[in-house]
């Protein structure tokens, strides 16, 4: 009995020792949440990422098309007061507003090239004696209107361009055109009678040299544009230049002076382009 009550104690006595050193390394051993906020105290803050810059805008290349189409107001004025033999002429042109169109293509970043097209119908200012004939000389049908010269000119241009601003460019061009001119069929009103000077025409080469300014009204859609234009007329001009001929009212042939010679021309333009 003694032997088993022996062993019995010593068995609790083990369990008991067991367990107080289990208790033991338990309170020792370091928890996870500990050793976790430890860790998170020693590691520094980082700085928020800061956000990715703004794509770069793909590079235009250098010959990227850009077209620009308008109407203009034209102001024309013709210069010319001698005729094809450089004898002083008793008519002139007034200067008259006229229409035009035209059409720009920029070739490269600094250098377009353009196309325009100018209409005006001038009064034929007519000094006593005008075309050689002693009456008065009047439109025809409306025998109270004056005469008047239709002119057209069209052509192309290289304009070196200068950009301003993202909005604003100025440039300056040189080209070459044609012009071409019309006088309308006029009467001749005398005490003998009335007869008839038919139509006749001239041809010119021109040498046109400008300088202007557009701005933006709407970017990359609708452009105001100024620009003023001094030409060279080359050449003979036609028939207009030159000595005709008509049949007076009592049936004889009479000589009808020549117009004057146009020797250079003023365009001061104001349009409106849509860009394409």
């Amino acid at each position: 009995m003694r032997t088993a009550r022996a062993l019995v104690g010593r068995g609790l006595a083990a369990g008991a020792l067991a367990l107080a050193c289990a208790a033991t390394a338990r309170a020792e051993e370091p928890t996870d949440a500990g050793s976790g906020q430890d860790a998170a105290a020693a590691e520094p803050a980082r700085p928020p990422r800061p956000p990715l810059p703004p794509a770069p805008p793909p590079p235009r290349l250098p010959w990227g098309r850009h077209l620009e189409i308008g109407a203009d107001v034209a102001l024309v004025n013709r210069i010319g007061a001698r005729d094809i033999d450089g004898n002083p002429t008793r008519l002139r042109l007034k200067p008259a507003i006229g229409l035009g169109l035209h059409a720009r293509w920029e070739i490269l970043d600094h250098l377009r090239f353009s196309a325009f097209f100018v209409h005006a119908e001038h009064e034929l200012a007519l000094a006593p004696g005008a075309l050689a004939q002693p009456g008065s000389i009047t439109a025809e049908p409306r025998e109270d209107g004056a005469p008047s010269v239709r002119t057209i000119a069209l052509g192309a241009r290289f304009a070196p361009t200068l950009p301003l601003s993202e909005r604003a460019r100025s440039w300056l061009s040189v080209g070459i055109g044609y012009d071409r001119f019309y006088v309308g069929r006029m009467r001749v009103a005398e005490p003998a009678g009335v007869f008839t000077i038919r139509e006749r025409g001239a041809s010119y080469v021109e040498i046109p040299l400008g300088v202007g300014m557009s701005f933006d009204l709407v970017q990359d859609w609708l452009t105001i544009e100024l620009e003023t234009t001094g030409a060279f007329l080359l050449g003979r001009g036609g028939d207009a230049t030159r000595e005709g001929q008509a049949i007076d009212a009592q049936g004889r042939r009479r000589a009808v002076g020549p117009l004057p010679q146009t020797r250079g021309s003023f365009i001061q333009t104001l349009g409106l382009s849509l860009v394409l």
